[in-house]
């Protein structure tokens, strides 16, 4: 069996963060977000992995290479035009003809048991097992209908009804649950002789009704854990506070201190802590980092390698890339700040922004 994650994607709703470094590459927790994939690949057993790549690909394998770091053999193959999420993987087909896949979107936290999902879709002998995610209904999602064996019978699109009465009111009075594609599959590669190459071609919208039109074994695996997809700045936020806080089981990058918050360590690059700076038990600070006297960092935190933070400041619920420097007596609260960024003395923002990369703050300056 061999992996495969599409990661050919801008990442525009992303932006500014994905201006200078694609989307799968981004950090969380200071580790860049495909490292987590691979990691769950590799604690399921599978260890082959293809990176289905367009935007700013180079990044990608420039960080991986062959995958040896990581315990892992990789490949990649690029689109020289998007090719849709079937289109993508179609055009990996030389290096996995004949094999049973295990597909991601590169996009997706998750801690799934993959073995689980294989499991299942061997002993269903299916042609494809989408993962689903169940989702309080009713749902402004495509949701999934299946039978008793879990074979899949419909996907269905929520009425313009149903759409505009949640959009009116999201908080409405859920009725049950629905299940939604989490954009995880088991594929037999077989599946993608009938796709036609070098032209955009997707999964949701094209193979997989066409499979079921056509009376293929198509299942959905109700799989319970944790799913989230990292797209906005919002989620991006809530990715952050899963890892810190636990409700992902994933490997968090570093070490915990002894006063309970995680740090990056190798002994000889360690972040530099004053003894009176207040530092919680959900912050993660990187590699060659100084927080100076009297700074509190609280909330769900994580600040990134070679960063400052001045005397004074408060960091609160918070995620600083690296390069960020923080002056004296400021207050950060609720924002996202790219890297290389400088906020001088007495700024206070608390306007849940996103800063680009070489942003400055001006001393004093006000963004509430």
């Amino acid at each position: 069996m061999k992996g495969v994650i599409i990661a050919g994607g801008p990442g525009t709703r992303l932006r500014p963060l994905t201006y200078i470094r694609p989307k799968p590459i981004v950090p969380v927790v200071n580790k860049p977000f495909l490292e987590y994939q691979v990691d769950l690949l590799k604690r399921h057993g599978i260890s082959d992995i293809i990176f289905c790549t367009n935007y700013m690909a180079e990044m990608i394998e420039a960080h991986f290479g062959d995958g040896s770091a990581h315990g892992v053999r990789m490949s990649y193959v690029i689109e020289e035009n998007p090719l849709g999420t079937a289109g993508a993987v179609k055009n990996a087909e030389p290096l996995f003809k004949g094999d049973t896949l295990l597909v991601f979107n590169g996009d997706v936290l998750t801690d799934f048991d993959l073995s689980a999902i294989i499991d299942f879709h061997k002993k269903r002998k299916a042609t494809v097992t989408l993962t689903l995610m169940g989702v309080p209904s009713p749902s402004p999602y495509g949701v999934i209908i299946t039978d008793e064996q879990q074979r899949v019978l419909e996907f269905r699109e929520p009425s313009e009804e149903v759409k505009k009465m949640l959009a009116r009111n999201p908080n409405v009075e859920h009725t049950g649950t629905d299940y939604i594609n989490a954009g995880t599959y088991v594929i037999e590669s077989s599946i993608f002789e009938q796709i036609p190459a070098d032209v955009p071609y997707s999964f949701e919208r094209q193979l997989f009704p066409s499979l079921l039109a056509g009376g293929a074994p198509v299942y959905g695996y109700a799989a319970e854990g944790y799913w989230l997809d990292i797209g906005r700045p919002q989620q991006y936020m809530e990715a952050h506070r899963a890892v810190l806080a636990g409700s992902v089981k994933v490997h968090v990058a570093g070490r915990k201190a002894a006063k309970g918050y995680w740090v990056m360590s190798d002994g000889k690059a360690d972040p530099v802590i004053d003894p009176t700076a207040h530092i919680g038990p959900t912050v993660h600070v990187g590699q060659r980092t100084r927080i100076e006297a009297n700074a509190t960092i609280a909330g769900i935190v994580s600040i990134g390698h070679d960063c400052v933070i001045g005397e004074g400041s408060t960091v609160e619920n918070c995620v600083l890339l690296d390069k960020i420097t923080v002056g004296g007596n400021v207050i950060l609260k609720n924002s996202i700040v790219d890297s290389e960024t400088v906020i001088e003395d007495n700024a206070v923002i608390e306007a849940s922004c996103v800063l680009a990369s070489n942003s400055r703050i001006g001393f004093g300056s006000a963004i509430c």
